[in-house]
């Protein structure tokens, strides 16, 4: 059985809910719950009939299953894996659609001041962060650190080539979701729909029955408990946290978001959402964000009008700090929307 027919046979159907829209017309909400990109995700999408909100579920699922072959570090078959195991000082040609995706992060990375920097393979190899966590020695360190950033990797934007100019290597883990969630938009286009994997939510219309999807931010330590809820009617919403996917190295935390300046483990323990009309700019914007932390990174999200909410523990009790922008564009309440 191959593996798409297993994710099939896999799918939690729910169908029947029937809402009703503004021009009276009923429409059936037709959800899937699946697992993809190696967690959690469910679909959902507003039709006319539940046949047609099947096959708008299936074509989403085929278009990040896809998106998973090509940027998927854990396969040798994905085209991000060719380009990390590409010989040093030779070019490498990426696709279109991958050139553009390079383009992004290049930009985001730059924008950043280098807080997003996905080629820190090296550094996330001697940290073992896909793996049970070590603390590795400041030699190690230093050399992984020094075998890792952008500024090791050529990109030609015209020619759409990438080369290598030492053994660093990409990991998509701070924008994959989000470049899968792009593609999911721009094949659904206005909707209504939602797509959520592992957290990250992307929507494109508003649900039928009110003036946006209602989504909940999870506390940054009890991830099944919200303290904030947002209405989202179009863009991408993304969260980076710590605590439950933090490693213990023999007693000592191990961040699993590292600080790409560094080569050390960010810090902050709290979590940061962010709001943006591209899901791979709030992949990105996420993970820059909590690797500045709270005072730095607020002051560099007010200044950019970029739609950003911290939650930040403080004993016992979860601070909120948001910015400007994160409130007029999601109008969010602590307190659930009935």
């Amino acid at each position: 059985m191959t593996p798409r027919m297993l994710r099939t046979a896999a799918l939690l159907v729910l169908a029947g809910c029937v809402a009703v829209s503004a021009d009276d017309s009923a429409s059936v909400l037709v959800s899937r719950d699946v697992y993809l990109m190696g967690t959690r995700a469910r679909l959902s999408a507003y039709a006319d009939t539940h046949d047609h909100g099947l096959a708008t579920l299936e074509s989403a699922l085929r278009t990040i299953e896809d998106a998973e072959a090509e940027l998927s570090t854990w396969r040798d078959s994905s085209r991000i894996s060719a380009l990390n195991r590409h010989p040093v000082d030779r070019a490498w040609t990426a696709a279109p659609r991958l050139c553009q995706m390079f383009g992004q992060v290049w930009e985001w990375s730059r924008a950043t001041g280098g807080a997003f920097d996905p080629a820190i393979g090296r550094l996330l190899a001697a940290w073992d962060i896909h793996g049970e966590g070590s603390v590795p020695s400041d030699e190690t360190r230093l050399a992984a650190l020094a075998s890792s950033g952008l500024a090791l990797l050529e990109f030609d934007r015209e020619r759409c080539t990438l080369t290598r100019r030492a053994e660093v290597t990409v990991d998509v883990g701070a924008f994959g979701k989000g470049e899968a969630l792009d593609r999911v938009a721009t094949l659904l286009g206005d909707g209504p729909w939602m797509v959520d994997i592992g957290g990250q939510i992307a929507v494109g219309g508003r649900a039928p029955q009110g003036d946006g999807w209602s989504v909940g931010v999870a506390h940054p330590h009890r991830r099944d408990q919200s303290v904030l809820w947002v209405k989202m009617a179009e863009g991408s919403l993304a969260t980076t946290a710590g605590s439950e996917r933090d490693l213990d190295a023999g007693g000592t935390r191990v961040g699993h978001v590292l600080d790409p300046r560094t080569g050390r483990p960010a810090p902050f323990a709290g979590a940061v959402t962010v709001w943006h009309e591209r899901g791979l700019a709030a992949d990105a914007l996420s993970t820059a964000l909590y690797v500045m932390g709270p005072e730095e990174g607020m002051r560099w999200a007010n200044s950019r009008n970029i739609a950003a909410c911290y939650l930040i523990p403080a004993q016992g009790t979860v601070r909120i700090e948001m910015t400007e922008a994160f409130r007029r564009t999601l109008s969010p309440t602590t307190t659930e929307p009935a």
